[in-house]
This record gives structure tokens, sequence and C-alpha cells, in this order.
């Protein structure tokens, strides 16, 4: 008797979702102390780029003489002085914290000396922390469903062949 065609693709993808279900678990792995601190300093890195752009668009504003008040409160809160010359010296500072060999030393060693405070309790943690951490676990519960479901349509694919 020949089986319909949904029939075989259930007989491929059935233990494939079974299995990407169970990789679902990889979320739960351990977090290494190498891993976090490449993805805290990712982050780190991330976020300082981010406001380097922002001052950026804050001194095109100043420049125009077009300076918008969520940009001024922005300011203050970095405590920089509302000038061109400002800007681009805390940009420097900001740029040097995350390519200056000494300024990432220093930053990847209070990763890793916190990484254990960090692993203990969540309330430990700051922004970056806890997005390493939370980044670090969303990958492994991805690689973990895309293992799983290709492991097993490929079992469902040889057991769909050796069936007929």
């Amino acid at each position: 008797m020949a089986m319909s065609i949904g029939q075989d693709r259930a007989r491929v993808y059935g233990p494939g979702v079974m299995l990407g279900t169970v990789g679902m678990s990889a979320y739960f792995l351990p977090v290494t102390k190498d891993r976090f601190v490449r993805n805290a300093f990712a982050i780190q890195k991330e976020l300082t780029e981010d406001k380097i752009d922002k001052f950026t668009r804050v001194a095109e504003q100043i420049s125009k003489n077009n300076l918008q008040t969520e940009n001024r409160i922005f300011l203050l809160s970095e405590c920089v002085a509302e000038s061109i010359d400002a800007i681009g010296q805390r940009c420097l500072d900001l740029g040097k914290s995350i390519t200056d060999s000494d300024a990432v030393q220093t930053l990847k060693k209070g990763f890793e000396d916190n990484f254990l405070a960090y692993k203990k309790s969540e309330a430990m943690m700051d922004n970056v922390a806890s997005s390493a951490f939370k980044r670090i676990r969303w990958t492994n519960f991805a690689w973990g469903i895309g293992i799983g479901f290709l492991i097993g349509s490929a079992i469902g694919s040889g057991m769909s062949k050796s069936g007929n």
C-alpha cells in the first residue's frame, strides 16, 4: 500500500519536531566564564558604539543650532557640556574604552572577577551581565532546537526510506 505525501512528511518531520523539542533544554546548559566574558564585552562594545552614534547626532544638532530638549537631557545625564569639543572628547574617551588594549583587558578582567557572583544571583547582575547570560542561553536554545530538528529529521528520513 502506498503512503500519502502527508504521512511521508509526518514520518520525516515528526522525529525532527520531537528532537527539536528535546533540544530546547539546551537553554539550561551551564554558561562558561570565557563565553560569558566574550558576550559581555561584545554587548558593552555595542552599547558604547550606540552611545558614540548618539553623541555624533547631538553634535550635528549643535552645529546647526538646533539642539532638541531630549538631547540636552542626554548631555546632562552624561555630564557633557553642550559643545562640539566636549562631545568630541567624550567620543574619543568612549572609543578608547573599547579599543585600547589595557582598557579592554581591565573591562574583561572585571567581568571575569564578577562571573561567579553573577552566576549565583541575578540580583548581582548589571544590565550587561544580564544581557550576556540571556544571549548565551537563547543561543543555546536556538542551536538545540536546530540541531535536534536536523538529527530527528535525518533519522525520520532514514526510517521513511527503510519503511517502504
